[in-house]
């Protein structure tokens, strides 16, 4: 007796949907990281895109496979958003994770204030975004809501840095210094 075979279900079309979805989840964590890491932008996009044309020249044959297409923008895609994104998370989590327990305090001026939009359902409740000159690079620290008041009458900021594992700063605490 012959077993009658699905072929609507192909384990890659799966693989390929949970390794995107993981890519996509690890970002979401990674931007955290990045807003408490000093860095410049370029770097998490260069590994992004590196690793993601390194895998997309790897895996392109058994994509357009398992879809059925011909092409690159779609493998390339694929490949960006699942291995590029793990690949950064990975990268910025050990800097920020496995950085130096000793802290250095400095304190800089404000150069220039703005603010984010709140969350769904709460956008009058802006955050305030201090931006500071580290040492020749534009960092943007961002409060809390309740912090607003605070940070309009502030002119300077104080941060506490630990050195990252591959050498990034991390910003372990932050604050405003009032007049």
């Amino acid at each position: 007796m012959k077993i009658p075979l699905d072929n609507s279900y192909n384990p890659r079309k799966t693989f390929y949907f949970l390794i995107a979805l993981v890519g996509i989840i690890l970002m979401v964590f990674e931007i955290h990281i990045y807003r408490k890491t000093i860095i410049k932008t370029t770097i998490p996009i260069s590994i992004i895109f590196t690793v993601g044309l390194i895998a997309f020249f790897f895996d392109r044959k058994n994509y357009n496979k398992t879809y059925s297409i011909s092409g690159f923008f779609f493998p390339l895609g694929q490949n960006i958003i699942s291995w590029g994104f793990i690949t950064c998370y990975l990268f910025m989590a050990t800097n920020y994770y496995l950085s130096d327990k000793n802290n250095t305090v400095y304190n800089f001026t404000i150069k220039g204030k703005s603010s984010l939009a709140g969350s769904r359902g709460n956008r009058s409740h802006t955050k305030p975004v201090v931006t500071v000159d580290y040492f020749g690079f534009d960092k943007e620290l961002v409060f809390t809501y309740p912090d607003t008041k605070k940070i309009e009458e502030a002119d300077s900021v104080t941060i506490k840095i630990r050195k990252g594992f591959f050498g990034f700063d991390v910003l372990n605490e932050y604050d405003v210094i009032e007049k």
